[in-house]
């Protein structure tokens, strides 16, 4: 088969975290387009080829990578496949396509709406600048979007008036036979944050519920992940600093999923935004209680697999009542109905399928 796909992100770890599983699974060939800078490996064992895009995602617009971009695609055969990854890899698109024919297919899978529908006014001024330009050009240049949520399809419908097909896809695949299931719990328990640390994705909520239980002597809590300073959203140096010298926290850096995540008992998720949690389905699987805010991107995983509980409003008080109660009497968990329904709806295996099916109705 000659038709290529290429798989589009502004940042290489896009494409390495769980698009490079996928494009291993798929029935096609799956060229990669990022800027190549930290995962050069990762990159060239999942994908057939790969094309370094320099672009450089600390700026907000980055133009002489969006020239590049538009170069790239100019040169791209008619029948090919571009599938676009984040919205902002979308909204670059957008641009780079300004005087330019479209030729091939154009998917774009939207994982969140991040920055943009951030209830700040830099992002609140952005989106009402990029909204005439956006509604524009998206319909003649974008034939299908995938949401990870309902809520999220309708916000952006409504804010681009996209009138193409839309599809739901839930998740973007886990790894799960590569993950190493938790056994029992600690007699500590272990409480956990995982993720960038961005102030979006709770990580001041989570000090503060810290805070609340910093006498308790049966909970310990810990941090892994890392500061991202391509993104507004990020903590400053200084914040960062304040954090890991926070003498009830233990922050670890970044850790290996599969093989790390076992050692804890409790997953704590405020976070604002989500398209469809990963590291929810990951702790979940894995075997972890999940405490997490009551969003779009988490409910629905709560309610199907029951693996936790959802805070209503990210409401503090409720979060410290219920690591209170638990250090009492852990919840049961079904681990086994949990991982089924994991694998079956949302593993590497199942989303591959979706795209593939998806794919062949443009061949």
């Amino acid at each position: 088969m000659d038709i290529v796909i290429y798989y589009i992100a502004h940042w290489d770890w896009i494409l390495k975290n769980s698009r490079a599983e996928i494009a291993k699974k798929v029935d096609f060939d799956i060229t990669g387009i990022s800027p190549i800078i930290d995962y050069k490996d990762e990159l060239e064992d999942a994908f057939t080829s790969n094309i370094n895009w320099e672009y450089k995602r600390q700026k907000l617009i980055h133009s002489m990578g969006i020239f590049r971009l538009r170069r790239l695609i100019k040169n791209f055969k008619e029948k090919d496949i571009l599938h676009i990854f984040t919205l902002k890899s979308l909204i670059i698109y957008l641009i780079s396509s300004i005087f330019t024919n479209k030729k091939q297919t154009v998917i774009a899978s939207v994982t969140g709406l991040g920055y943009l529908f951030a209830n700040t006014k830099f992002a609140n001024f952005l989106k009402l600048v990029l909204r005439y330009f956006i509604s524009s050009r998206i319909n003649s240049l974008v034939d299908v979007i995938i949401f990870q949520n309902k809520d999220n399809q309708t916000k952006f419908v409504e804010y681009t008036k996209f009138k193409n097909r839309v599809e739901i896809i839930e998740g973007s695949g886990l790894q799960t036979k590569l993950i190493t299931k938790k056994e029992s719990f600690n007699k500590k328990l272990k409480i956990i944050f995982v993720g960038r640390l961005l102030k979006e994705k709770g990580i001041f909520e989570y000090i503060d519920i810290i805070n609340h239980l910093s006498n308790h002597e049966d909970l310990e809590f810990y941090i892994a992940g890392s500061r991202d300073p391509g993104n507004r959203s990020s903590l400053t140096e200084k914040d960062f600093k304040r954090i890991q010298n926070i003498p009830d926290l233990q922050y670890l850096g970044e850790i290996d999923i599969n093989s790390e995540l076992y050692k804890y008992d409790i997953l704590v998720l405020p976070s604002y935004h989500e398209g469809f949690s990963r590291i929810l389905l990951e702790a979940a699987y894995t075997g972890l209680y999940c405490i997490v805010n009551d969003i779009p991107g988490t409910r629905n995983i709560i309610s199907t697999t029951n693996c936790g509980k959802l805070i209503k409003e990210n409401n503090i008080e409720q979060y410290v009542n219920e690591l209170t109660n638990i250090c009492k009497k852990l919840p049961e968990l079904n681990h086994s109905s949990i991982r089924e329904i994991i694998t079956e709806n949302y593993s590497v295996e199942a989303i591959a399928m979706r795209m593939t099916n998806l794919y062949k109705e443009y061949v």
